[in-house]
């Protein structure tokens, strides 16, 4: 029994040497505020452009005709709104390229190049150079 009593004023005093009080809260840093980067000045139109014409009134039409072009797109536009399948591919000159809504492109500007672009129901969206 004796042995019991010494042990359980051991623990006794075991758990006195712990401090159970909380701990004092301490300052959280202050974080500086974030800036944006700043951004580089926008160059002015490119040399190589073409000029824009007026703007045309295309009235109800579902698909946007281009205004200017220098690809011979301009005796093409009568397949805007045809099936994509209906475009004559002898009548395209040298250099074009078809894409749809989900292609990837180049971005470059090239004035000879025809661009076709396809609708998601399959039919030619509008006819531009570059």
């Amino acid at each position: 029994m004796k042995s019991v009593s010494i042990l359980l004023g051991g623990l006794l005093l075991t758990g006195c040497a712990f401090d159970l009080s909380p701990a004092p809260r301490q300052a959280l840093p202050t974080l500086a505020p974030v800036t944006a980067p700043a951004r580089p000045a926008v160059a002015g139109p490119a040399s190589d452009m073409p000029a824009m014409g007026e703007i045309q009134d295309i009235g109800t039409a579902r698909f946007q005709r281009p205004i200017t072009g220098s690809c011979g797109m301009e005796s093409l536009q009568h397949y805007v709104g045809q099936p994509r399948v209906a475009v004559d591919s002898r009548t395209l000159p040298e250099n074009y390229r078809v894409v749809g809504r989900y292609s990837r492109v180049t971005m470059e500007y090239i004035p000879e190049r025809l661009t076709i672009r396809i609708a998601d129901d399959d039919t030619v969206e509008s006819l531009t150079c570059g």
